[in-house]
């Protein structure tokens, strides 16, 4: 299969599946080259909940600070 014949079936997929696409074929390029890759972690989004909420509110508490400087 040459990849003028891919390309169509690539592009009919979903975000998902080109990302899982992308493992896959880097993946195989590691092993190939003999590089070890770990296998991958589970995505956690509860490590990440709050996190842009924190420091959008340490920028608040530095704009507030400041503006009662102004006065």
């Amino acid at each position: 299969m040459t990849l003028n014949e891919l390309i169509p079936a690539i592009r009919s997929l979903s975000h998902a599946d080109k990302f899982q696409l992308v493992q896959i074929v880097l993946q195989q390029l590691a092993i190939e080259d003999g590089i070890n890759i770990p296998p991958p972690t589970p995505f956690d989004p509860r490590q990440f909940f709050g996190v842009a909420q924190q420091s959008k509110q340490a920028i608040n508490d530095y704009l507030a600070n400041s503006r009662e400087e102004w006065l």
